[in-house]
């Protein structure tokens, strides 16, 4: 098991290594690599995935941006998919029970979601006061593992939509550990994002958010029918009220 280990670890760098001068590593069309249990440093290369990355239980990390392309399939595995910067997905993204985690380094400030996602955990974290971008008008979805969203004291890490002014939507079917945050222009789903007021979590609000700390949960919109529905069971409450009243009256002596 442990020549295993290392023969995995040895390709997974000479993939890399072979990349470098391209600062990618690309798994080209037709082709699979499946990761076991390997424990890997992309070394701030690009991830592109054209044909099959299976992470399995792999520890992955500083990949500079993870891209998926159109017949491009990535397994998510029990492993840790893990990159500095952005996460786009125009192919396969299956997320079995691992973690993707965008951490500091590489040189990017910025990290960006693109379009509506599916994750079972996602961990997002910085020092260094990162800004996190979430597609606009695009829904990212997290569970049942655990939503991490932490800055530190003084660096805040700033989530934001794509189009300043547009809400992004969270959907959280899972737990949560937030802090340290600054959040704007988005929309949490289902659950209530770091409940309370925002210094409960060292946090800040910045404006059209939903959803979020100790803003009221989304009340849902009915449809013309439910608010026809409605309409008659207040009405048939008001008559029903009211004949009670007429019959306590009717019964007094003149």
């Amino acid at each position: 098991m442990k020549r295993l280990r290392r023969l995995a670890t040895i390709v997974a760098s000479i993939g890399i290594a072979c990349a470098s001068a391209l600062a990618q590593v690309n798994v080209g069309a037709g082709s699979s690599w499946s990761l076991g249990d390997a424990a890997i440093d992309w070394g701030c290369s690009d991830v592109a995935v054209n044909g099959t990355l299976d992470v399995q239980a792999a520890v992955t990390a500083n990949a500079d941006s993870v891209l998926i392309n159109g017949g491009g399939s990535v397994s998510g595995g029990t492993g840790t998919l893990g990159l500095t910067g952005d996460f786009t997905n125009n192919g396969t993204f299956a997320k079995g029970t691992g973690t993707v985690a965008i951490r500091d380094g590489c040189a990017n400030t910025t990290s960006t979601i693109a379009g509506s996602q599916s994750f079972n955990a996602l961990a997002v974290t910085t020092s260094t006061a990162k800004t996190l971008l979430f597609s606009a008008d695009s829904t990212t979805s997290v569970g049942a593992g655990l939503l991490t969203l932490r800055g530190t004291a003084g660096n805040l890490l700033k989530i934001r939509s794509t189009s300043p002014g547009s809400q992004a939507r969270m959907f959280l079917n899972g737990t949560q550990n937030i802090g340290y945050v600054d959040v704007a222009d988005n929309r949490g789903t289902l659950l209530v994002l770091a409940p309370g007021a925002p210094a409960a979590s060292n946090s800040v609000n910045s404006g059209n958010v939903m959803n979020w700390f100790d803003v009221l949960p989304i009340i849902p919109t009915l449809s013309t029918l439910g608010l026809i529905l409605l309409g008659l069971i207040v009405a048939a409450f008001g008559v029903a009220r009211a004949g009670r009243k007429h019959n306590s009256t009717s019964g007094l002596a003149p």
